[in-house]
């Protein structure tokens, strides 16, 4: 697997406290929240878990005001989970910060609503968080629900099996009984689901050692990565012992950079509009880019959007509803209007799709036809036969394949950004030439940058990929003020 290994601080939350317990019992206030979250990032951490931890006990999800602080500073990818009920559950949460959702309690009373996250935001989006308890004849483990507190009817191996036939496209474990422990994770629980797992799939619970995360990755083929919460937080385990330690057993992680991105230095301010279209997570792109030292609004205004110069297509969800969601605002004559006066765009992700002539997610849609091709899933099995994960989800190289007469960053080096996808263009010949960057994901290229005139699109997220992603976008910025 060429994709890196994911180390993922798990933090869970009540209110805007970092709380943690042992079995998710007797919980206790360790410190704030955003801050410790903002610790983690700084010190390398690959992504955030959010957990609230009383949200299904209480009927509210109270993670939106922490997800709006975190993403002020800290660029990386934050999973939300706690209280899920709804379609506007999830809008709310990724509008304020999150990157994909996770739930448990409302997708095992109501199955029927993985497939609906699913075709909205698309399955890359969808997380289920599954808590597990051994049952009482110590054979099998009980699915829980209610922050770990209540047996569901769940048969474990059922379950793993039905969410991804729904449409999931990762699933976080966590074994309640070594949760809070520092006894080391449940060995036995991996080994029995490993085989059933087709999606990325992080393991978590009891985490204290470092050979026991070596083990994980290098003894079993679903893991992509493992969630640490105590162990981070009491400091048993540093991130950074935790890389090298991975590195020094050959397994593929996500290099520590050197870059660093000075947000002080921007002399001009540029206009930036981000279409509010529904769908994306807005609140990070604005972040990101107010950080860079653009004047940025979150618009579905004509004028605004005129006055721009740099429109940005976010994208968090599915092909279908993303072009629905365009057409039914009325949004598609200004985007065509802005490609007609050769004025700046870029797409992030499904933004990056939506550029493109046709989608195959779900069913044949029409795109925004602005660089010919079609996008397509990828490929989920390499050429000996072998099942490959999908949804591509870490951090991946891209690769420049030339200096582009309209882009020009200052490290042509490969990069290492944050990819959440299942689908990926494929470009006709006649619009070959748009291609920035192409990047390899087991066996398989596909390309992953884009720049058509003044027409800029990437495939993955560059607001959640570190210094390196803010200085693509800054890039970005100096090609077109």
């Amino acid at each position: 697997m060429n994709i890196c290994r994911r180390i993922i601080a798990r933090i869970d939350v009540k209110g805007t406290r970092l709380i943690k317990g042992i079995q998710f019992e007797g919980l206790r206030v360790l410190g704030d929240a955003w801050e410790t979250a903002k610790k983690y990032s700084s010190l390398g951490i690959d992504e955030i878990f959010y957990s609230d931890a009383v949200a299904s006990l209480y009927g509210r999800n109270g993670l939106s005001e922490i997800l709006k602080k975190t993403s002020e500073n800290s660029f990386i990818p934050i999973t939300a989970g706690g209280g899920i009920r709804s379609i506007d559950d999830g809008k709310k949460l990724l509008a304020n910060g999150a990157d994909k959702l996770a739930i448990n309690s409302e997708a095992v009373r109501n199955p029927f609503l993985i497939n609906q996250l699913a075709e909205t935001f698309g399955s890359q989006c969808v997380v289920i968080s599954i808590q597990v308890r051994r049952s009482f004849d110590n054979k099998s483990w009980d699915v829980m629900i209610e922050s770990g507190r209540e047996r569901s009817n769940k048969n474990l191996f059922d379950w793993i099996l039905e969410v991804q036939e729904r449409g999931a496209g990762e699933i976080i474990i966590t074994s309640v009984d070594q949760d809070g422990t520092g006894k080391g994770p449940d060995f036995d629980l991996i080994k029995k689901v490993d085989p059933l797992i087709s999606i990325p799939l992080v393991f978590g619970g009891g985490f204290s050692k470092l050979n026991q995360i070596n083990d994980i990755f290098n003894n079993f083929k679903s893991p992509t990565g493992v969630a640490i919460g105590l162990a981070f937080h009491n400091s048993s385990l540093k991130i950074n012992d935790v890389k090298e330690s991975l590195k020094n057993e050959n397994i593929t992680i996500r290099p520590k950079s050197n870059s660093f991105f000075d947000n002080k230095n921007r002399s001009k301010k540029v206009k930036i509009s981000i279409l509010d279209y529904g769908m994306g997570n807005v609140e990070s792109l604005n972040n990101a880019f107010n950080y860079i030292g653009a004047e940025v609004i979150i618009t579905s205004s004509k004028e605004e959007i005129e006055k721009a110069h740099l429109l940005v297509i976010p994208g968090v969800g599915s092909f279908p509803e993303g072009m629905n969601n365009i057409k039914s605002r009325n949004l598609l004559s200004l985007i065509q209007e802005r490609v007609k006066n050769k004025k700046a765009i870029l797409g992030i992700c499904l933004g990056m799709q939506l550029l493109f002539t046709l989608g195959e997610e779900y069913r044949i849609t029409k795109g925004l036809n602005l660089i010919k091709g079609k996008v397509s899933k990828l490929l989920d099995k390499n050429s000996d036969g072998q099942h490959i994960i999908l949804p591509h989800m870490g951090w991946n190289k891209i690769t420049f394949l030339k200096d582009h007469e309209k882009y020009s960053f200052e490290n042509k080096e490969p990069i290492y950004q944050y990819f959440v996808h299942s689908f990926a263009p494929n470009v006709d010949i006649e619009d070959r030439d748009s291609i920035l960057c192409q990047t390899e994901y087991e066996g398989q290229k596909f390309v992953s940058a884009v720049c058509k005139d003044n027409i800029f699109g990437f495939q993955f997220h560059p607001e959640r990929s570190g210094n390196l992603g803010l200085i693509l976008l800054s890039d970005i910025i100096d090609q077109i003020k």
